[in-house]
């Protein structure tokens, strides 16, 4: 009995003594004043200049005691200002954090035709070099060792904290690639050469459906190692592990001695932590630099801006308008999330633009456009919305208007036009002169090309002759973006458009002549801008109505369409009734038209939905008229 007293004692004792050294799981976050475990950060580099000052610049804004930190960082075999930029980095921050071990190895162990290729040589010398860092935090007595790779950005400045409170031997914060590629640093199991397998439950994860701390096969890339246990003291790196027949890599290595020292590994996916660049084989490193800009204007879209490192200067590039004489953003003072993300994409591709203080339609009133003489177009209502023009439209069109008129009066012969909602597509700049020099080489008259916009039909659309990149739009909407002409800018102003003011995005295909209203257009003569739109489109909208984010400076709010809307549909019900028409309802069979938010729901959603579906029917009868002339 008193035996048995004693060993619930002790167990009492050691679960005691184990929450007292890990914490309880369920401890709220704990504060940077409290007493933190020691981190060795340890950071490799080759040839990555161009993510530096991105990756640096997340790293300093961790929330961690900066006392608690070290860091130890290697780099060799560069081609670029990677020891440089480094150097100059450990430099400024020396005196901030605990310690700051630096070294760059100027020996050539291997030579390769490419800056980022990775032979067995290479492969090796990362084993050796992890293995290095391990030894220097086992020396440093530090508590947790902490891997980066240097193109993984740590968005979240409490990740270093959150890792630490989870008590785990191995741990890695789930970063991904983009919402699109599932490409992680984890791999849910291994096959039998060691490598990624697919398991049931990567997905969920991976996309965080499931969300929690899940014990994972293997990590990569950024992972946090608890030194603090004894079964610790048996991990490695290089040599591998007794045992080990598996191919040369850190990865496979690593995971091999985790589990012969019988620990496990875990992926924390509570939060959103960051991103990981998907490993390419670049040809150059300008090649790499380029996809690394396409990769932060993505990310731009849904993520904060990206704090580039305070502690080295800032990377300049030389401004170029790709032939162009200016460069003209939109954008609503009020509205400074969108104009900060956008001048920011702006200055990644290096465009000398011109910020335009778009026309606040909150600030206009009917006396003012009075004033400007401005008449609206006789009968026009919204074809979706069955409303008049709202002062947010008026306020776009006077904004597309003035730039107009600023390319006369400068005599600007060329120019980009921008809204602030543009999501730029990959390689927009190169593509942007690809086009531009087709249209020299077809020696095309041009007032206006599209490069972004709403289709509504790409049936009736088809690449001009001789040309890759450019066809004739049909009935079209939106204005986020156009490439403008003086003689362009010169019809539209010509065309007297106050006398007859509608919405921008209508008046664009009156003018080259494509509205599905022919009542409408009869106002503007002459019809005859000489319109193209590129194909594929370069820019699209940074969000849809419905998605989270999405507002509108140009739309009434939803709950003023759905009074319009309902308002609609009891006149036409009576206008049947009264004729002894059968009534369309909305249903099962016909377009939904309830609100479902009055902040992210509206006409646009509905608008938008039809011609998806218009669309998608249009796209499949062309693929169906297609196969049939195959078929003959």
């Amino acid at each position: 009995m008193v035996a048995r007293f004693l060993a619930i004692l002790s167990l009492h004792a050691a679960i005691l003594s184990a929450l007292f050294f890990y914490g309880s799981a369920t401890d709220e976050l704990p504060s940077p004043e409290r007493s933190s475990p020691t981190i060795l950060v340890a950071i490799l580099a080759r040839n990555h200049a161009y993510t530096l000052p991105d990756f640096l610049g997340y790293l300093e804004r961790q929330d961690y005691p900066k006392d608690k930190l070290s860091f130890w960082i290697r780099t060799d075999h560069n081609e670029d200002d990677t020891a440089a930029i480094l150097r100059g980095w450990t430099d400024n921050v020396r005196t901030s954090y605990a310690n700051v071990d630096f070294y760059s190895s100027t020996e050539v162990t291997y030579v390769t035709p490419n800056p980022f290729d990775m032979p067995d040589a290479r492969y090796t010398q990362i084993a050796q070099l992890r293995q290095k860092a391990l030894d220097a935090a086992r020396a440093a007595n530090v508590d947790y060792l902490f891997f980066v790779d240097c193109d993984n950005f740590l968005v979240n400045p409490s990740t270093l904290r959150l890792l630490v409170q989870e008590n785990k031997p191995i741990i890695a914060p789930l970063l991904t690639v983009n919402n699109e590629s599932r490409y992680t640093n984890f791999w849910g199991g291994q096959d039998q050469t060691g490598y990624y397998k697919r398991t049931d439950d990567y997905i969920p994860i991976a996309t965080r459906e499931r969300l929690g701390c899940f014990k994972v096969a293997v990590v990569h890339s950024t992972y946090l190692v608890d030194l603090r246990t004894q079964h610790s003291t048996g991990l490695v790196f290089w040599p591998p592990a007794k045992g080990f027949h598996g191919p040369v890599d850190d990865v496979v290595q690593f995971a091999y001695s985790i589990r012969q020292q019988g620990l496990e590994v875990y992926v924390l996916n509570t939060h959103e932590f960051g991103y990981l660049l998907h490993p390419m084989k670049y040809s150059s490193l300008q090649e790499a630099a380029d996809a690394f800009t396409d990769y932060k204007l993505k990310t731009l879209v849904f993520h904060p801006l990206i704090p580039r490192s305070e502690n080295i200067p800032a990377p300049s590039k030389p401004k170029d308008n790709v032939g162009l004489d200016a460069v003209f953003m939109i954008s609503l003072a009020r509205r400074p999330e969108r104009r900060n993300r956008m001048l920011a994409c702006l200055d990644e591709l290096a465009f000398n633009y011109t910020l335009f203080d778009a026309v606040d339609g909150r600030e206009l009133n009917q006396s003012y456009v009075d004033s400007l003489g401005i008449h609206y177009l006789p009968g026009w209502r919204d074809p979706w919305g069955e409303r008049p023009m709202t002062m947010g439209e008026v306020g776009c069109f006077l904004s597309h208007y003035t730039i107009w008129e600023k390319m006369v009066e400068q005599q600007l012969k060329r120019v980009l036009i921008l809204e602030d909602d543009v999501d730029f597509e990959p390689k927009f700049k190169k593509n942007l002169r690809l086009l531009l020099d087709e249209t020299e080489t077809l020696k095309l008259d041009w007032d206006l090309i599209f490069v972004g916009r709403k289709v509504l039909n790409w049936n009736e659309e088809e690449l001009i002759t001789g040309s890759q990149m450019l066809v004739r739009p049909s009935y079209s909407y939106w204005t986020l973006g156009y490439l403008l002409s003086l003689s362009g800018a010169q019809k539209l102003i010509n065309a007297r458009p106050f006398d007859n003011l509608l919405p921008v995005d209508e008046y664009f295909p009156i003018m080259y002549n494509r509205h599905a209203e022919q009542s409408w257009a009869d106002h503007f003569n002459p019809r005859n801008l000489n319109a193209f739109s590129a194909h594929p489109l370069l820019v699209y909208p940074t969000h849809y109505v419905g998605d989270a984010g999405w507002y509108s400076d140009t739309e009434p709010p939803p709950e003023v369409l759905e009074v319009i809307r309902k308002k609609k549909a009891l006149e036409e019900q009576a206008s049947k009734s009264a004729s002894g028409g059968q009534v369309e309802t909305a249903g099962a069979d016909g377009p939904d038209v309830t609100v479902q938010s009055t902040e992210e729901v509206g006409t646009m959603e509905h608008k938008q939905r039809l011609l998806r579906e218009q669309v998608k029917r249009e796209e499949l009868e062309a693929l169906r008229a297609k196969l049939k002339k195959l078929e003959l």
